[in-house]
Order: structure tokens, then sequence, then C-alpha cells
């Protein structure tokens, strides 16, 4: 497997999170990529770094993008002990309220956190 993650390796909630995921990936399944310090593969994907930065980015397998709480579900669904909460998030109407709560959270994260206007400007 060659799915990738990308995130916003200076935020501390962000790092702390994928860690965590990282620690549990013992089958090595992802690559973690920190988009504060490899923004490449995303920039040839026409991602502009504001959304790289404010939305976790993932691909699959089949080299599909996967934005906020489909990447979250595509990790969860590939980790041990995680797989039922990516199940459970997946389904219809749980999936459009994570959909809306995770793009409100990330705009306030974004907006709060002085790196992402920086790199961003």
């Amino acid at each position: 497997m060659n799915m990738k993650i990308y995130y916003d390796g200076k935020c501390g909630l962000c790092s702390k999170e994928i860690d965590y995921y990282r620690s549990i990936d013992k089958e090595n399944k992802f690559s973690w990529i920190d988009v504060t310090e490899n923004y490449d593969e995303l920039s040839t994907r026409g991602i502009p770094l504001s959304d790289a930065l404010m939305y976790l980015h993932a691909v699959d397998d089949d080299n599909r993008l996967k934005i906020g709480a489909d990447a979250f579900i595509l990790i969860w669904n590939n980790l041990p002990r995680w797989k039922i909460l990516g199940f459970i998030i997946n389904l219809p109407i749980i999936k459009m309220a994570a959909k809306l709560i995770y793009r409100v959270f990330a705009r306030w994260r974004f907006n709060r956190l002085s790196h992402c206007k920086i790199l961003t400007e």
C-alpha cells in the first residue's frame, strides 16, 4: 500500500494526532507528509497551500484524493481499532454532519495559527 497523508506539521494539535496514528500504523500503510516541509505533490494536483494547511489531505491506493473528513475515514478504515469509527462516520447522515463540523473546525484552526497566514501570504 502506498497511501499518503498530508498534514500541517506546524500545528500542535495536528502533529500530535498524526504522531499517534503513525505510532499505531505498524504495517506502514501510510506515508505521513508534513505540507509545511513538502508541498510538492499537492501543488502538482493544483491544491493551494492555504487548502493544504487548512484541511487534511490523503491519497488512497488508487491515487484518489480525499480531503477533510474523507481523509480521516481513509485513515481510520486502515488502522487497527479505528475501523468501527471509520464505518460509523461513513454512514450517509453522519458523514454529512462530520464534513460540516470538520470544515468549520478546520477554518477556525487555520485562522488562529499565525504560520498558516505567513506561509500563504
